[in-house]
């Protein structure tokens, strides 16, 4: 049985966010937030891609200025996440959810900023009363 692409890349985001595996641990992914934070500056954003999941607006958000990224949920609810994808062969593979992140409360957040130099990425979010989860395209 051939599973399609997009069904796969659905099925291991799934998995990741029920934690049933993934490409980076834990730690792994804490020191890749720590140190892309530190180098990452949000001043001149753009917003190179976007896309929605039930209503929610996804954007992937990109400095011009310190070539960083991430991803911004609006239009959500208290439960729904966001988080970006990294790849270095152009989506093929990826690392990630890097820097997931839950709305607490009012209706938007974001993830922190990563360094994409050397690499493309994506925003995705998760819907909590769904369950239906939704990237943007690669950047």
């Amino acid at each position: 049985m051939k599973i399609s692409r997009r069904t796969g890349v659905l099925v291991s985001t799934a998995a990741l966010l029920l934690g049933f595996g993934g490409t980076a641990t834990a730690a792994q992914a804490s020191t890749a937030s720590a140190t892309s934070a530190m180098a990452c500056s949000t001043s001149n954003a753009t917003t190179p891609r976007t896309a929605s999941v039930d209503g929610i607006r996804i954007e992937l958000r990109y400095s011009t200025s310190s070539r960083c990224a991430w991803g911004r949920i609006t239009a959500a609810d208290p439960g729904d996440k966001v988080w970006v994808d990294r790849s270095s062969n152009g989506g093929a593979s990826w690392s990630g959810p890097l820097g997931m992140t839950t709305v607490q409360s009012g209706s938007d957040t974001h993830t922190p900023a990563y360094n994409d130099a050397g690499y493309v990425m994506r925003a995705c979010a998760w819907n909590d009363s769904t369950g239906n989860i939704r990237c943007t395209g690669w950047y």
